[in-house]
């Protein structure tokens, strides 16, 4: 399962590629005005110094804004232009919005399509030509629906019908528990934060665990010693 991480602050993103074994990064509208307010930085010149940080390599998602298909192509055609690399495309799940998938698609750009509640809009998309399509996972629940059960008929039926080039992302996961159950019920991807990230990172008995360890070991070699650096 990949692990996408939900933000548009540079800081966070160079604590998180030096860390942990991430390699999908998406940033929304209301992450970056969040992440942007107060910096003098522009989107796209945030965007590209983000690319700067991951790489070519990584996959990063942006998304466009225009309430027309001509207007989110256009959003999609400068993001491309301007951030190199495996760039994609988020585009809302609105029937302007499959029509612009569908062109996109057509041109070569990479399109996830996001703001899915329900599992017309992922059939819709996937048909479309998206390569991922986003499930609002916590904001569904909130609302009174159920997210992971959306996540997963949309998964089960992608498998019955053969469709293999658009992924099921669980997206807006607002607590670790989310993360096991998404990956039990067959997401493909799942979006996290920096906070979201660190709490599923480490158990509470790790931490025990290595002092015992280090306790054990000093009390042999002593303080100190490593392997590196011990005698043979």
């Amino acid at each position: 399962m990949e692990f996408c991480l939900d933000t548009g602050d540079l800081e966070e993103i160079k604590k998180v590629v030096d860390l942990y074994p991430i390699h999908h990064f998406s940033m929304n509208p209301s992450i970056a005005v969040r992440c942007l307010k107060g910096t003098g930085r522009s989107f796209l010149q945030n965007a590209v110094m983000i690319r700067d940080v991951i790489g070519d390599d990584a996959a990063f998602y942006l998304e466009v804004m225009g309430d027309t298909a001509e207007e989110m192509m256009e959003d999609a055609r400068a993001i491309c232009k301007i951030v190199k690399g495996n760039t994609s495309v988020k585009i809302p799940a609105c029937p302007e919005g499959y029509k612009a998938i569908r062109l996109l698609t057509k041109e070569g750009i990479r399109c996830s399509c996001t703001a899915i509640y329900d599992f017309n809009q992922a059939m819709l998309a996937a048909e479309a030509g998206a390569k991922y399509a986003a499930v609002y996972v916590s904001r569904l629940d909130n609302a009174g629906g159920n997210g992971l059960e959306v996540v997963k008929n949309i998964k089960e039926a992608f498998l019955k019908e053969g469709i293999t080039d658009c992924k099921v992302s669980a997206a807006s996961l607002k607590s670790a528990i989310y993360l096991e159950k998404a990956a039990l019920v067959g997401a493909d991807n799942v979006t996290v934060t920096l906070d979201l990230l660190e709490k599923m990172a480490i158990h509470p008995m790790t931490p025990k665990t290595l002092e015992t360890f280090k306790s054990d070991w000093e009390g042999l070699f002593g303080k100190g010693v490593r392997v590196a650096n011990m005698e043979m």
